[in-house]
């Protein structure tokens, strides 16, 4: 019984040092190829909110899931994310939708303010449409950015796979040796 736990253990953790090791490719590969763009996994990007301009809907904190779409699939009340003014990512929600010249643009308003934001945002700017929220996982992804957070979440759980790793060898060695 002990050795079937241990086996499933083992098994749990070279999964998740898989899967740590192939996101951290993505994310690097996405990095260089896209600068100033954010990660994206199957087309979805976690995104952390930092301000409360969607209050109620999100918080800041809050992880948003959005999703690449084209432009024409958004539809008035839609949350979506965009490239501002300087690169910056906002994510509010489009109350009007302008079609002029065969080019499509959004005007986008956060829940909690009182007017709509100053430009319209054009298509091209579009970075996706909100498929859900994590509540409060924006902060481990920030955390999770930080040299202290890679330590912690990743090399640390890392190093006690590898040791884990070698101690069940040398265990299986002095086995076969007694």
């Amino acid at each position: 019984m002990k050795n079937i736990i241990n086996r499933g253990f083992r098994l749990t953790m070279q999964l998740i040092f898989c899967v740590i090791i192939l996101l951290l490719v993505i994310t690097a590969y996405q990095s260089i190829k896209h600068p100033g763009w954010p990660v994206s996994f199957l087309g979805y990007m976690p995104l952390t909110v930092l301000s409360n301009s969607m209050n109620p809907t999100f918080e800041t904190g809050d992880l948003v899931i959005s999703k690449q779409v084209n432009p024409a699939d958004i539809k008035k009340g839609d949350v979506i994310t965009f490239k501002g003014d300087h690169e910056r990512l906002i994510t509010h929600r489009v109350i009007k939708i302008n079609h002029e010249q065969g080019a499509i643009s959004f005007v986008t308003k956060g829940d909690n303010n009182n007017v709509k934001d100053q430009k319209s945002v054009p298509g091209e700017h579009l970075v996706g449409k909100q498929t859900f929220q994590i509540p409060n996982a924006g902060y481990v992804v920030n955390f999770a950015r930080r040299p202290i957070g890679v330590i912690l979440l990743i090399f640390l759980p890392l190093a006690g796979y590898v040791l884990l790793e070698l101690y069940e060898r040398f265990k299986m060695k002095r086995e076969e040796l007694t």
